[in-house]
């Protein structure tokens, strides 16, 4: 009952939130960078932006554009630490609310690679961090196998970093009027830095995942 409850309040959520986006005239995006503009002259700024990432997730919103955002509004250093912070609340807030969907129910799984994931729960979700798969997808699946979460809390605080730097500088590099006007301009130093930053955490996600067959 509860459950179902709750998947009709998201909906109606989501389904509030598109409408709102529709008849915006800069769309989600333009939504988003209203409502951050306004966190940043706000006091309690910090404060929405933590509910912004936290209900990410809910209304379908890729957290790579948020984590731009702060790099273009907050500066690379400001950026990286709110955006850090923020995504780690959001991915335990994603894994936390599939764990409870899935209730006393497992996923449909094998148990013997449920089991090694278990048991590898660290360097599992380190590398899928560091190879930038979706973090949604992470997050869901380690909730729904019930994998243990001081583990994730830690791979996915290590393993995310990267993409943070990656999404903050990328949009610390843009200036502007608007976060698309055509004002805009690219600083190369930290595009060059963000393309670095990406084909290392690549990099070593391939040297784990080898290493972890080596050891299997």
């Amino acid at each position: 009952m509860r459950k179902g409850v709750a998947l009709l309040l998201w909906l109606a959520m989501l389904a509030a939130f598109l409408a709102a986006a529709n008849r915006h005239a800069g769309g989600v995006l333009g939504m988003l960078e209203a409502a951050l503009r306004t966190i940043r002259r706000s006091p309690d700024g910090l404060a929405l932006l933590a509910g912004i990432y936290l209900v990410r997730p809910l209304l379908l919103l890729p957290v790579t554009v948020l984590t731009a955002f702060c790099g273009y509004l907050f500066g690379p250093l400001w950026g990286v630490a709110i955006a850090h912070t923020a995504a780690l609340a959001s991915a335990t807030a994603g894994y936390l609310a599939v764990r409870w969907w899935r209730g006393s129910r497992p996923l449909a799984a094998d148990p013997a690679w449920t089991e090694r994931l278990r048991r590898r729960t660290f360097e599992t979700v380190l590398v899928s961090r560091l190879s930038f798969v979706p973090g949604d997808l992470v997050n869901g699946v380690a909730g729904g196998l019930a994998l243990p979460f001081v583990p994730f809390a830690l791979a996915t605080a290590l393993g995310g970093l990267p993409g943070t730097l990656v999404g903050v500088l990328a949009g610390a590099a843009m200036h502007g009027e608007g976060f698309r006007a055509a004002a805009v301009h690219v600083r190369p130093g930290f595009i060059g830095a963000s393309l670095a930053l990406a084909v290392l955490s690549l990099a070593l996600a391939v040297t784990l995942r080898r290493r972890g067959r080596g050891g299997a």
